[in-house]
């Protein structure tokens, strides 16, 4: 049994036994750590840096460190078993300040619940990076709070596959478990918020916006079968059947048991909105209800860019969806020095004269570069010339690749060829699928009216760098409309409109789902759109 010490943290030390790793000692002590990989040493996103003791140098550490790296005490906690007593420091890339989107834009309202001048209610999206609440009047239509945070399950896998994974490797009541608890800290979060901006506001009645009559929840659906403790065990192998993606009305103790209580009116009832399928879920369904896609007269297109691609395609009365593993390169994962959306983490880069230049979100000190720097970063450097049409980084480019900037604890932040790699592949699974649903319509690019992009990523995405990477059709840019968090939009239009059921029932019954694995047109353009 060692000890572990540790620095600028609230927890000071903790005990973890010779056979258990660093990282689950600091899973096991509440402390944050991100693991997208699912602890296969592979996107080297939990290090730590021992300052006393000695931990041994894995094979998965030299992957990802200098050798001065090394001997300044970096390494990766999930491949860490400390046999004595040590003292580590955690970097400040800690995804514990993690910018989340949470906007989206108008909703009208034609009330659909209680007509009571206090009745409220609150809206979540469950994505698989983020979680988004809203705590809305449900007589006006009026939004009182917002609140966002990063999904903690991301300390178990950054992806759907790894969750599912390491559900059905014995972690699925702790995965689920981890959700509730967090969506009841964000409900009193947002009661919080909603007294302090009344109180500031000087408005009477604040604390009747903890007076909670419903709940709507949207999420992809291996997240709401996280939520439900239901078993995820077909999820992931053919013909990927979930349990359910109706939509399903239980009793708030019913889901959350006991816990927060308190928060909401006894009679509050939670609503898990409908999906499709296993990879087209109900935080889809959300989205389309959101922007009124059967309304449109025109063909329109609908993509959620982020760790999974969710596509849809409107076109003369027919409704096509379709999904697509992107990875987490977008959301900073499997990228070298990727990081999520949090402070100090690149965002914008710019290059003049073969020197590049950065914006960091929040101002702070490079720690990292996010996805949309990644994809500023590769489209600077195909305009500059220092990768090529396939990818490969051209002759003028060092052996440790492309020097961005320095981080505060003087290491180098580079672009390095694998990070090329990953976005290629995320970037041509997004392109071809929505290639694929327009060639299975028997469409182009001419007859889009709109294309709407969804999530955090796409909000804070620049749309000159997605065209000249190829990730958006370049014939479509001046068609492109950001719409934010659609899926929390979405919720909160459930909430405040009368005929949402009618609304939503008849999205799932007129979406045709579309298989792209076994499509010969899907796989040709996805060899094609990997090259830039």
């Amino acid at each position: 049994m060692a000890t572990v010490f540790l620095v600028n943290n609230s927890i000071a030390k903790f005990s973890v036994d010779q056979n258990v790793s660093l990282l689950a000692g600091l899973q096991g002590n509440g402390i944050y750590v991100a693991a997208i990989c699912g602890e296969r040493g592979t996107c080297g996103k939990c290090m730590v840096r021992v300052l006393s003791g000695f931990l041994p140098v894995t094979p998965s550490d030299k992957n990802y460190f200098t050798n001065e790296e090394l001997q300044a005490g970096w390494r990766l906690a999930c491949m860490a078993y400390p046999a004595e007593d040590i003292t580590i420091e955690i970097p400040q890339s800690s995804e514990s300040r993690f910018s989340v989107v949470d906007s989206f834009g108008d909703i009208p309202c034609s009330s659909h619940g209680s007509t009571s001048e206090h009745s409220h209610a609150v809206a979540i999206d469950i994505g698989t990076t983020t979680l988004g609440f809203a705590l809305v009047h449900v007589h006006s239509g009026e939004i009182i709070a917002r609140y966002s945070v990063v999904n903690r399950q991301r300390e178990y896998g950054g992806d759907v596959i790894t969750r599912i994974q390491k559900a059905n490797e014995g972690s699925l009541e702790l995965l689920g478990q981890c959700i509730r608890t967090q969506l009841v800290q964000g409900i009193a979060s947002l009661c919080a918020v909603a007294k302090a901006n009344a109180k500031a506001n000087a408005k009477a009645n604040a604390q009747d916006a903890a007076n909670i009559c419903t709940i709507a929840i949207a999420g992809n659906t291996v997240m709401l079968h996280l939520l439900m403790g239901l078993s995820c065990q077909t999820l992931g192998q053919a013909p990927f059947t979930p349990v359910t993606v109706d939509m399903i009305s239980m009793d708030y103790r019913e889901l959350f048991r006991d816990d927060g209580i308190a928060l909401v009116n006894a009679q509050c009832s939670v609503i898990i909105l409908p999906g499709v399928s296993t990879y087209v879920g109900a935080d889809i369904t959300a989205g389309l209800y959101f922007i009124d896609i059967l309304k449109h007269t025109t063909a329109v297109g609908f993509i959620d860019i982020g760790t999974n691609g969710e596509i849809a395609l409107f076109n003369n009365g027919t409704m096509y969806c379709t999904a697509t593993a992107a990875g987490p390169a977008f959301e900073g994962g499997n990228i070298l020095w990727g990081t999520g959306s949090v402070p100090g983490a690149i965002s914008r880069v710019q290059c003049m004269n073969g020197i590049f230049s950065i914006t960091t979100i929040a101002g702070e000190p490079p720690i990292g570069i996010c996805g949309s720097g990644v994809v500023d970063a590769v489209s600077e450097c195909l305009k500059c010339g220092y990768i090529d049409p396939s990818g490969r980084f051209t002759d003028t480019v060092g052996k440790n690749g492309i020097f961005l900037a320095q981080s505060p604890d003087k290491r180098d932040i580079i672009l390095c060829q694998k990070d090329v790699r990953e976005l290629q592949l995320a970037k041509s699974a997004i392109r071809s699928g929505f290639d694929a649903l327009l060639h299975h319509a028997g469409i182009g690019y001419d007859a889009i009216q709109t294309l709407y992009i969804a999530g955090g990523f796409g909000f804070n995405l620049d749309m000159d760098s997605a065209a000249r990477i190829g990730l958006i059709p370049p014939a479509l840019l001046s068609k492109v409309t950001l719409i934010g968090n659609s899926a929390l939009g979405g919720a909160v239009k459930y909430l405040v409109n009368s005929d949402s059921n009618n609304a939503v029932n008849m999205i799932i019954k007129r979406l045709e789902e579309f298989s792209l694995p076994d499509d010969v047109y899907y796989n040709e353009q996805f060899i094609e759109n990997i090259r830039f």
